[in-house]
């Protein structure tokens, strides 16, 4: 029983192999512009509260560059009013979250405050993060 020096072995195929990372590939960078969060960065003040309901929240966002981003729109202190007047016709259940960074001077801010009442937000709330947290995402 001694074996051939022409005897078969076999041989791990690769294609599948091949194919499948292929496909993970494929996959991950489909999904990859979705996985993006664009979110501007804020340092929220702390405070102790609790969290409400966001379903009709619209949230109004000032960085410490003095931007405002109302989503993905950046406006001017001038325009959120008018811009935000036709997103709470209708909605009386809507709330106006304003996140604001805590190292922008509080008159800065109540300006906001005050453009955003005057686009008739039924409520006007403003962001905090818990006391306990380390730092806001």
């Amino acid at each position: 029983m001694n074996r051939s020096p022409y005897s078969t072995e076999s041989k791990t195929t690769v294609v599948p192999i091949i194919n499948v990372s292929l496909v993970v590939v494929l996959t991950l960078m489909m999904i990859s512009p979705f996985l993006t969060n664009e979110e501007q960065d804020v340092d929220l003040p702390q405070a102790s509260a609790a969290e409400v309901d966001d379903t009709d929240n619209v949230e109004i966002t000032f960085t410490i560059e003095r931007e405002i981003w109302v989503g993905e729109d950046q406006l001017a202190l001038a325009d959120v009013s008018h811009y935000l007047g036709s997103m709470f016709d209708g909605t009386p259940h809507a709330v106006a979250v304003i996140k604001a960074d805590r190292n922008l001077p509080y008159g800065e801010v109540e300006q906001l405050i005050a453009a955003v009442e005057a686009s008739n937000a039924p409520r006007v709330a403003l962001a905090t993060k818990e006391k306990d947290q380390e730092a806001s995402k």
